[in-house]
């Protein structure tokens, strides 16, 4: 039977969108690579070990969902910067230090930030896209409803034209 919390997480994966989905990615890779580093301060070789590597995985499958055929240059940067995260979480975990983990911790950090604002301004367009839709279907709707009303008062004008 599963946890609550691994339930709660469960739902929360399952009903997010793909950008909240990425966002969850990296504040799970953050969060491993901290833990990571603390591990390596406190000479827990193992528990430093299993951090790293999940965050190494989280930063894989982050590399793994670009999509060239999309955006090839801007992919193609991403993703150099990615092999470089990952590569300083690699050279932490050989050689123990919590500098590398540091200077994956910064670019990440700066992604995340990056990643928010992004999702701030789809988040933005979608409510003004949306707000045009509902203008545009109101404006057709209050046409409908004044063509309406002038087939009625023509229907009335003619057929009082025939009473008389």
């Amino acid at each position: 039977m599963a946890l609550p919390n691994q339930e709660y997480l469960r739902t929360k994966v399952l009903t997010a969108s793909p950008e909240m989905l990425t966002l969850m990615l990296w504040d799970g890779a953050i969060r491993f690579a901290e833990q990571g580093r603390e591990a390596i301060h406190a000479k827990n070789i193992e528990g430093s070990y299993k951090a790293l590597v999940r965050s190494q995985r989280i930063i894989i499958e982050l590399s793994a969902g670009l999509r060239h055929t999309v955006a090839p240059e801007l992919c193609g940067k991403l993703a150099a910067l990615y092999n470089f995260i990952h590569r300083r979480l690699v050279d932490a975990n050989l050689t123990k230090d919590a500098q590398c983990v540091e200077d994956a911790l910064q670019i990440m950090r700066h992604q995340r930030e990056t990643w928010v604002l992004l999702m701030d301004k789809l988040t933005k367009e979608r409510a003004a896209n949306a707000r045009e839709t509902i203008v545009a279907n109101v404006d057709a709707v209050s046409s409908a409803d004044a063509a309406d009303a002038a087939d009625v008062a023509a229907r009335q004008v003619a057929s009082a034209a025939h009473a008389h």
